[in-house]
C-alpha cells in the first residue's frame, strides 16, 4: 500500500502544517451542503485530469462519508504516482467531530 489511513485529528494537523490538496469524494449534493474549506469535489473519472495538474510530492488528503470510499480513491491517486496520499478514517463525520472548518 502506498497511501496511509489517518485519523481525523491527524488530518487536521496535516492541513494546519502543510499546503495539502484536499479532495471530498462524496456526491456533489453532499459536497454542496458542506465540505472542508480547502476541499475540491472529486469524481473518480476526474483523477487523470487532476493527476496532470498537481505536484506528485505534495500531500493529498481524501475523505468521503465514513472513510471507506476514500481508500479506493487514495489507491487510485497512489497508482498515479502521488507520493503522500492520506485517507481519513471516519470520513466527513469524524472531521466534523474533530473540529474541521467548513466552507
Amino acid at each position: 500500500m502506498s497511501w496511509l489511513r489517518i485519523s481525523a485529528s491527524e488530518a487536521l494537523t496535516l492541513l494546519a502544517q502543510d499546503d495539502a490538496t484536499v479532495f471530498d469524494v462524496r456526491d456533489s449534493a453532499a459536497y454542496q451542503a458542506g465540505h472542508l474549506a480547502k476541499a475540491a469535489n472529486l469524481a473518480m473519472e476526474r483523477i487523470p485530469a487532476w493527476s496532470k495538474r498537481l505536484n506528485k510530492d505534495a500531500p493529498v488528503l481524501v475523505y468521503c462519508y465514513h472513510g471507506n470510499s476514500s481508500q479506493e480513491y487514495a489507491q487510485m491517486l497512489a497508482d498515479f504516482r502521488f507520493n503522500r496520499v492520506y485517507s481519513v478514517d471516519g470520513g466527513f463525520a469524524a472531521l466534523l467531530d474533530a473540529g474541521a472548518a467548513l466552507a
